[in-house]
C-alpha cells in the first residue's frame, strides 16, 4: 500500500473542525519538531496514524469537553494505545484517565474499571471512509492499514496523496 500524506485540511475535514481550530489543537496538544523548523505549520504533513489519533483527541474535546491542556497530558498515551498495526474491532473502546495520564485500547469484552470511555468504531469508520479503505463500512477495515506512530513531517499543504 503506498504511503499517504495528509494535511491539516484533511485532519480538519475528518474531525469536523475548521483549519483554524485544527491549527490551535495541534499547537497545544501535539506540538511537534516542525514548529521550530523553517516551514510553516500549514506545510506539515501527517500519516493515517496521526489522523486517527487527532480524530480521537477532537472527539474527546468536543463530546466530553476535555480541555486541551488535559489532552496534551495524554497525547503520548493516546498515540501508544492507537498504534497499529492491530486488528481494529468496530466494538473496541478507549479508556482515558488523566491522573495518571493513560489511554488503554480495550477489546469488546474487556471490563472497564475507571476512566472516560470512548467507543472507537464510529471514529475508525470515519477515518477509513476518508482514506478510501476497501470494506470500510464492514468490521476490520482499519485492520489493513499499516499504521506506524508519527505525528508530523514537513511537507506541502494539499489533499491526501500517495507517495
Amino acid at each position: 500500500m503506498p504511503a499517504v500524506e495528509l494535511w491539516i485540511s484533511d485532519l480538519a475535514t475528518v474531525a469536523n473542525y475548521t483549519r483554524f481550530q485544527m491549527h490551535g489543537l495541534l499547537s497545544q496538544v501535539f506540538p511537534g519538531p516542525a514548529r521550530g523548523g523553517k516551514r510553516a505549520r500549514s506545510q506539515r504533513t501527517f500519516s493515517p496514524q496521526d489522523l486517527i489519533v487527532v480524530t480521537v483527541a477532537c472527539e474527546l474535546e468536543r463530546k466530553f469537553g476535555v480541555k486541551r491542556n488535559m489532552l496534551a497530558s495524554v497525547s503520548k498515551p493516546l498515540r501508544q494505545a492507537l498504534t497499529g498495526p492491530r486488528k481494529a474491532s468496530r466494538e473496541a473502546r478507549l479508556v482515558v484517565t488523566f491522573t495518571p495520564p493513560t489511554a488503554t485500547y480495550l477489546e469488546p469484552d474487556a471490563p472497564v474499571t475507571e476512566g472516560l470511555v470512548l467507543a472507537l468504531g464510529r471514529l475508525f469508520e470515519r477515518v477509513d471512509e476518508y482514506l478510501g479503505v476497501p470494506g470500510s463500512s464492514r468490521d476490520g477495515g482499519q485492520a489493513v492499514l499499516p499504521l506506524s506512530p508519527s505525528i508530523v513531517t514537513n511537507r506541502r499543504v494539499g489533499g491526501p496523496r500517495a507517495r
